[in-house]
C-alpha cells in the first residue's frame, strides 16, 4: 500500500533541483511580464474594523535589531508564535461578507460597511474616551485593484471575488458615506486618512517593524492565505515606460536611477504558467481544479499555493484514489466529501500526526458517514492516505513559492543570479568578500503559510537550498522568511503612518491624553507643511495633487547614520507608487496603486510609546476556506437613497479603456449572425406555439377526433416543459452547440411529421415532438445569447427576444386560420420546414464550438459520466405526470378518473424522490440550493407565481365576459388584446431600461406591486360598469407581466455566476411552465367549486320542478357558459349570471394572496447594480 500510495502521488513531487530551476525560469519569466491589473474572481471575503495603537521602537527583546539570523525573528520556523509588535490592534471586530451582501449594489454595501465601523467607533468612543466632536482619521485597507490619486483619495477597479459591484467607485466618499447613514449624532465624524491595497501594505508595514541595519534588508512582502500574493520594489528603469510614474520626488542626495517601484505582482496572474506547464507541475488534479473554477484558466500559481484551492485539490485527489484505487463506489461516500470545497483547507491544515487514531477520530468528526445501503468506513489507512495527500499538496507549494520568491528578489536585482543554469556554480562572491553576507527578509502573512501542515519551514528550506545550490558555501546573500501578521495583511503598520502626518490638523481626535499645544506627549514635531495641511484637511475634494514619491536608495525606514532622529522620509516607502503585474499581451487595465503625497516632518527616534489610536477598517480579506459564518443579514434594500453625489465621484472617475461588446472574444459580425439565426428560430417555434389556436379546429374535424382537441396543446405543453432541464444541464457537459443543433433537428423533422401526419395519433404524437424540439431551441438560444452578451447588455437584447415573441405569437394566432383555409392545414406546418433548415445551417457554422463547455479538457463519455441521469427520469417524470393530472383533469377527464388520480400519486411519490436524489448528486439537473437560498428562490418563486396569475387571469377573464356581461366568445377574445399589447410593450421597455438604469430590483418591485393591483381590481368587478372600465381593469396585471417576466430573467442570471446561466435559465423556465399549468387547473377548481356553491345558494326551484331538475340545470351551466346565454331571460337566468359573478370574483380574490406573497417574496431581496460597459 506503502508504495501504491507513493506512486499515486508522484505527479505532485518536487525536489531542490526543480525547485532551483524553476527559480531561474522565473526569473526570466518576470523580466518580461508586463505590468498589468486584474482581479480574482473568486474567494472569500471579510470586513475587520478596529482601533490601532502604537507602542514604539524600544520594544523588541530579539536582539538589537529584532532580527536573528537563525529561524524567524529568533523562533523556529514551525513556531506560530509571533515576535513583539510595535503595533497593536485592539477592540477590532470580524464580519463575513456574505453573497447577499456582494449582490447588493454600492450605496447598501458600504452602508452596511458604514454600520460596522459605527459599531467599533461607538465602543471606541466608550473605552477610550475619545471626543464626539471632531473628525476621527481611519486608514483603509482594500485588498482589490484600485486607482490611488492622492494617499486619501482611491477610485476601485473591477472588485471580482464574487462583487457584483460596478468599477470606477470613489472608495473614500461611500465609505464616508456609508459611515454618515450608519452613525447616530453622538458619534464623532471620521475622516479618509489613508487608503491602501493590502499587499503593499505588507511590506511596507513590516518594514515599518522591522528594524533594519547593514546586514538586514526588509526586501519584500509576501501574503499566503486566501490567495498568494507578493510586493517588491523594482527599478523604475526596468519597468515598460508606461507603467512608470510621470513625475517622482527624490530625497536629497538621490537621483532618479535610484528610484524603486513598490509593484505588487499578482505573481504575475497566469502569466507564470508557461514555467509551471514546463517543469511538469500542473499535473491533472490541477487541470480539473482549473476547468471547475468560477473563471478557467486563471491564477494557476494560486490554485496550487494558497486558499481554499489546496483542500479542494485533496479533495479531488482522495475522491480519485478512493473510487479508482479502492474500488469504493462515489454513491456510498459522505456527501459532504462529494461536494465542492467539502473538504477545506483548514482541515487539511492541522490534519497531521501524532497517530493513524488521531487522523482516524478527526476523519470521523469532519465527514459522518454515509447513509447509503453500503455504508462507507474511515479507515487508519485511509486516514494515512490523506494526509500524504495533504503533505504531498503542501510541499509541493513551499517549493513553488519558495522559487517565486527568489525569482522576484533576483529580478529586483538583490540577488546576483547567473545568467544560465549552464553557467555552472554562481562565482558571485566579491559581493561577500566585501562585507557581512546580507539577510533578505521577506514578511509573511496568511494562513496557509502559518498554519497548512510545515509550509513555512519547508518553504525556508526551499529557500536555503536554492541559495546553496546557486553560490555554494560562499553565497553573498540569505533569504529569510519572517511574519509580519501584525500590521500586515490587515494594513494596520500603515494606516498610523498615514494619521501621524494629519495630526497637525487633528491631533485631538485621535489620542487618548493630549499637551494644550496638542501635540502627543514626548514627541517632537516640527511645523506642519503645506502639503501635508492639504492632505489633513477636511474630507472634501483636493483641489491640489501631491507629487509622487519613490523608494529611498536606504534599506528602509532606518539608516546608517549616528543620529537618533529618523527621518520620516526615509519611511516612504509606504507611499511609493504601486502596480499589479500580469501576464504580457493582457490588455492592461488601470494600475493599482499610486501612492503620491508630499514629504513629512521628522520625529525622535527616541520617542515614548505613542498613546496614539485611528481607527484603522480593514476590508475585505477572504477567510482561509472561503466559508462564512452567519452574520445578520443585511436590512438595506436595493433602492438608492440619497446617492446623488456617490454617482457624481463615481462618474468623476478617470475613463476606462471600453470592454468587449461580447463575451468570448465574440466579434460583432459573427455575433450578429448567431444571433439573428437565433431568433428567426424563435420567431418560428414561437409562431408554432400559437398557431394551433385558431387552426385546430380544422385539424380536428379533418381527423374526426374534435374530442381530442385538448390533447393537442397538452402534447406540446409537455414536452416543451419536461425536457427543459435537462436540455440545460446537458449543455453544461457537452457545450451549447450540439444540444441546440439537435432540438433544431427535432424541430424541423417533427414540423415535417405534423405536415405528413396521417392520423390524430401521429399528429398528437407529432405536436409532443414539436415541443421537445421548440422547446429546446427556446431555451438553448436564450441560453447561447447569455453566453455571448455581457449581463450589462442583456436586458436590451432580451428586449429584442419579447418583441420577436410578441410579433410570431401573434402572427400565429392571426394567421393560423387564414393558412389553414387558403393554403391547407398541412402547409401551415411545411412551410416552416425550410426556415428552420436554414437556421441549422447558419447556426452549424457560426456558434463556437465549444460554447458553454463547463469543463473543456473532458471527453464525451467523462462529461457523461457525471451528468445526472437519475434525477433527469425523476424529474422528467414528475413533471409529466404533474402536467397530466392537471391539465386533463376536470377539462377532459373528471377528477375522481383512475388516470387523474394515478398521475397525481406518481408525482406526489416521484417529485420527493427527485428532490432526493438532486441533494446527492454533484452536478444536479436541478440544483436544490437555487429553491432555498436567496435572492434566486425569490426570483424563481416570483416568476413562478406571475407566471400562475397571468394564466389564471387569462383563463377566468373570458369566462366573465361570457357569462357574466353575456358577450360572445368573438368580443372576450378581442377583450384581451389590450392587456397582451400592454405586457408585451411593458415587456419591450422593461429590458431597455435595466440597461440604461443598470438597476435590477425596480422591475421585480413594480411587476408584483401592479400584480397586486391588478388582482385587487379584478376582485371588485360587477355588473353594469361601462367597457372601458374593464379593459381598465386588466391592464394593471398586464403592466406587471411585463415588468417581472424579463425582470426575473435579468435577475437571476445576474444573482447567478456565468458558469450556471444554463441551469438557472432551465430552471427559471420550468417553473413558469409549471406556473402556468397550476394557474389555470387551481383558479378552475377554485372557480368550480363557488360556482357550484353559489349556484345552489342562489338558484331557486320553481314551482313544480323538484331536486333533480336544479341538480341538471346546475350541472349544464357549469359545463358550458353558452348554456347561460341561451337561457330565457328572466330571474333563473339572473341567478345563474350573479353565480358566476360571485364565483369569478372569489377567485380573483384568491389571486390576491399568491400576489401578496409575490410582493413579500421581492421586497427583501437584494441585487447588484450592472455596471456601465462601454
Amino acid at each position: 500500500m506503502k508504495s501504491d500510495i507513493e506512486q499515486f502521488i508522484k505527479p505532485l513531487a518536487i525536489d531542490d533541483t526543480t525547485v532551483h530551476a524553476l527559480s531561474h525560469e522565473l526569473y526570466r519569466t518576470f523580466q518580461h511580464l508586463s505590468a498589468n491589473s486584474l482581479t480574482s474572481t473568486s474567494g472569500g471575503t471579510n470586513l475587520r474594523v478596529g482601533f490601532i495603537e502604537l507602542l514604539g521602537n524600544d520594544i523588541s527583546t530579539n536582539g538589537e535589531n529584532g532580527i536573528n539570523g537563525n529561524g524567524v525573528n529568533g523562533k523556529p520556523h514551525d513556531s506560530d508564535a509571533e515576535s513583539p509588535s510595535n503595533i497593536r490592534r485592539v477592540l477590532e471586530k470580524s464580519w463575513p461578507i456574505l453573497d447577499v451582501l456582494k449582490n447588493e449594489n454600492a450605496d447598501s454595501l458600504f452602508k452596511w460597511i458604514g454600520c460596522c465601523i459605527a459599531e467599533v467607533v461607538r465602543e471606541g468612543c466608550e473605552v477610550f474616551n475619545l471626543p464626539r466632536d471632531q473628525e476621527l482619521p481611519m486608514g483603509v485597507t482594500f485588498s482589490f485593484p484600485m486607482v490611488q490619486n492622492t494617499l486619501a483619495d482611491a477610485t476601485l477597479m473591477a472588485m471580482g471575488k464574487g462583487f457584483a459591484i460596478t468599477s470606477r467607485l470613489h472608495l473614500g466618499t461611500h465609505l464616508i458615506n456609508g459611515y454618515e447613514k450608519a452613525k447616530t449624532p453622538d458619534l464623532p465624524p471620521i475622516k479618509v486618512a489613508a487608503i491602501l491595497n493590502d499587499a503593499v501594505a505588507t511590506l511596507v508595514s513590516f518594514i515599518y517593524q522591522s528594524k533594519e541595519d547593514s546586514t538586514n534588508k526588509a526586501a519584500m512582502g509576501l501574503i499566503c492565505g486566501t490567495g498568494s500574493n507578493a510586493t517588491i520594489p523594482l527599478k523604475r528603469s526596468t519597468l515598460h515606460k508606461d507603467k512608470q510614474p510621470g513625475e517622482v520626488k527624490v530625497l536629497n542626495g538621490d537621483t532618479t536611477d535610484d528610484i524603486k517601484i513598490a509593484v505588487n505582482t499578482e505573481w504575475s496572474i497566469n502569466g507564470t504558467a508557461p514555467p509551471l506547464h514546463k517543469f511538469g507541475l500542473v499535473n491533472k488534479w490541477d487541470t480539473r481544479l482549473d476547468a471547475e473554477g468560477e473563471a478557467p484558466g486563471f491564477q494557476p500559481l494560486e490554485y496550487m499555493t494558497s486558499g481554499r484551492y489546496l483542500g479542494e485539490l485533496g479533495r479531488l485527489m482522495l475522491l480519485d484514489y478512493l473510487e479508482h484505487h479502492l474500488n469504493i463506489a462515489p454513491d456510498t461516500l459522505p456527501q459532504k466529501l462529494t461536494t465542492r470545497f467539502g473538504l477545506t483547507t483548514t482541515f487539511l491544515s492541522h490534519f497531521r500526526p501524532p497517530n493513524a487514531a488521531a487522523l482516524l477520530k478527526k476523519l470521523e468528526a469532519e465527514f459522518p458517514e454515509s447513509t447509503a445501503k453500503a455504508p462507507f468506513r474511515w479507515t487508519e489507512e485511509i486516514a494515512l492516505i490523506l494526509y500524504k495527500i495533504a503533505k504531498a499538496i503542501e510541499v509541493r507549494a513551499a517549493g513553488i513559492i519558495a522559487a517565486a520568491i527568489v525569482g522576484l528578489l533576483a529580478c529586483a536585482g538583490d540577488i546576483p543570479f547567473r545568467e544560465s543554469l549552464q553557467d555552472g556554480t554562481n562565482n558571485h562572491t566579491p559581493e561577500a568578500e566585501k562585507g557581512p553576507q546580507i539577510n533578505l527578509i521577506v514578511g509573511y502573512t496568511g494562513g496557509c503559510i502559518v498554519h497548512f501542515q510545515d509550509y513555512l519551514a519547508d518553504c525556508q528550506k526551499f529557500l536555503d537550498s536554492i541559495i546553496r545550490t546557486e553560490f555554494g558555501d560562499n553565497a553573498p546573500v540569505r533569504v529569510s522568511l519572517s511574519p509580519c501578521h501584525d500590521g500586515g495583511i490587515t494594513g494596520a503598520g500603515v494606516n498610523p503612518l498615514a494619521v501621524l502626518r494629519n495630526w497637525g490638523l487633528r491631533t485631538t481626535t485621535v489620542m487618548t491624553t493630549s499637551d494644550n499645544d496638542a501635540r502627543p506627549h514626548g514627541q517632537d514635531y516640527e511645523p506642519v507643511s503645506e502639503r501635508t495641511a492639504l492632505l489633513g484637511g477636511s474630507r472634501g475634494r483636493y483641489t491640489q495633487e501631491p507629487e509622487p514619491i519613490a523608494i529611498p536608495r536606504g534599506n528602509g525606514l532606518y539608516n546608517d547614520s549616528e543620529s537618533d532622529d529618523l527621518d520620516p522620509n526615509e519611511a516612504d516607502l509606504l507611499v511609493a507608487r504601486s502596480y499589479t503585474s500580469g501576464a504580457s499581451g493582457l490588455a492592461p487595465e488601470a494600475f493599482e496603486s499610486a501612492m503620491l503625497r508630499g514629504r513629512r516632518q521628522s520625529w525622535s527616534k527616541t520617542r515614548q510609546a505613542s498613546l496614539t489610536r485611528s481607527i484603522a477598517s480593514i476590508s475585505p480579506r477572504p477567510t482561509l476556506n472561503g466559508h462564512y459564518e452567519e452574520a445578520p443579514e443585511s436590512p438595506f434594500s436595493d433602492v438608492d437613497t440619497n446617492g446623488g453625489d456617490l454617482e457624481a465621484a463615481t462618474n468623476a472617475a478617470h475613463s476606462q479603456k471600453p470592454m468587449p461588446a461580447f463575451l468570448i472574444d465574440t466579434d460583432r459580425r459573427r455575433f450578429y449572425i448567431v444571433f439573428l439565426s437565433i431568433m428567426f428560430t424563435h420567431f418560428v417555434a414561437c409562431f408554432d406555439g400559437t398557431i394551433m389556436a385558431s387552426s385546430h379546429p380544422v385539424i380536428t374535424s379533418y381527423f374526426r377526433s374534435s374530442n381530442s382537441a385538448s390533447w393537442l396543446s397538452t402534447a406540446f405543453l409537455l414536452t416543451s416543459t419536461a425536457f427543459q432541464p435537462i436540455i440545460g444541464r446537458l449543455s453544461d457537459t457537452v457545450g451549447r452547440k450540439p444540444p441546440y443543433l439537435a432540438t433544431t433537428v427535432i424541430f424541423a423533422l417533427a414540423t415535417l411529421w405534423c405536415a405528413l401526419a396521417q392520423s390524430m395519433t401521429g399528429f398528437i404524437l407529432a405536436r409532443a415532438a414539436c415541443g421537445l424540439g421548440a422547446g429546446g431551441v427556446l431555451g438553448m438560444g436564450s441560453i447561447i445569447i447569455s453566453d455571448l452578451v455581457p449581463i450589462e447588455r442583456r436586458g436590451s437584447y432580451q428586449s429584442y427576444v419579447n418583441i420577436v415573441y410578441g410579433l410570431a405569437s401573434a402572427s400565429g394566432a392571426a394567421l393560423g386560420g387564414l393558412m389553414a383555409d387558403s393554403l391547407g392545414w398541412r402547409w401551415e406546418f411545411g412551410i416552416q420546414v425550410f426556415p428552420i433548415v436554414i437556421c441549422f445551417v447558419v447556426a452549424f457554422v457560426a456558434i463556437p464550438n465549444d460554447l458553454g463547455l463547463q469543463n473543456k479538457h473532458q471527453t464525451f463519455r467523462e462529461g457523461m459520466k457525471t451528468f445526472d441521469f437519475r434525477g433527469s427520469v425523476l424529474l422528467t417524470t414528475s413533471t409529466t405526470f404533474l402536467i397530466l393530472g392537471l391539465n386533463l383533469g376536470g377539462n377532459v377527464l373528471p377528477w375522481s378518473h383512475p388516470f387523474i388520480i394515478a398521475s397525481l400519486v406518481i408525482f406526489g411519490i416521484s417529485f420527493p424522490t427527485c428532490l432526493w436524489a438532486e441533494s446527492r448528486h454533484e452536478r444536479p439537473i436541478m440544483p436544490l440550493i437555487l429553491l432555498h437560498s436567496s435572492p434566486r428562490a425569490n426570483i424563481i418563486f416570483s416568476n413562478f407565481i406571475a407566471s400562475f396569475l397571468l394564466n389564471a387571469i387569462l383563463f377566468n377573464t373570458p369566462l366573465f365576459f361570457q357569462a357574466v356581461l353575456l358577450t360572445s366568445a368573438t368580443k372576450s377574445g378581442l377583450y384581451l388584446v389590450v392587456p397582451v399589447a400592454t405586457a408585451s410593450a411593458t415587456g419591450t421597455l422593461t429590458g431597455f431600461l435595466i440597461s440604461y438604469t443598470r438597476r435590477l430590483k425596480w422591475p421585480l418591485t413594480l411587476g408584483t406591486l401592479f400584480y397586486l393591483l391588478g388582482t385587487l381590481l379584478l376582485s371588485s368587478l360587477r355588473r353594469g360598469w361601462p367597457l372601458f372600465a374593464y379593459l381598465l381593469c386588466l391592464v394593471p396585471s398586464s403592466i406587471g407581466q411585463g415588468f417581472q417576466f424579463p425582470g426575473t430573467f435579468m435577475a437571476v442570471l445576474a444573482a447567478s455566476e456565468h458558469r450556471e446561466q444554463a441551469v438557472v435559465t432551465s430552471t427559471l423556465v420550468l417553473w413558469r411552465a409549471l406556473g402556468s399549468v397550476l394557474g389555470v387547473a387551481f383558479s378552475s377548481l377554485v372557480l368550480q367549486n363557488a360556482l357550484l356553491r353559489y349556484l345552489m345558494e342562489y338558484v331557486e326551484v320553481p314551482e313544480g320542478k323538484g331536486v333533480e331538475w336544479k341538480m341538471a340545470l346546475v350541472e349544464k351551466v357549469r359545463e358550458s357558459v353558452e348554456a347561460v346565454a341561451a337561457l330565457p331571460d328572466g330571474p333563473l337566468k339572473d341567478q345563474v349570471v350573479a353565480s358566476y359573478e360571485s364565483a369569478v370574483r372569489l377567485t380573483f380574490l384568491f389571486l390576491v394572496g399568491f400576489a401578496a406573497v409575490s410582493v413579500l417574496l421581492i421586497m427583501p431581496v437584494k441585487l447588484p447594480r450592472l455596471g456601465a460597459r462601454k
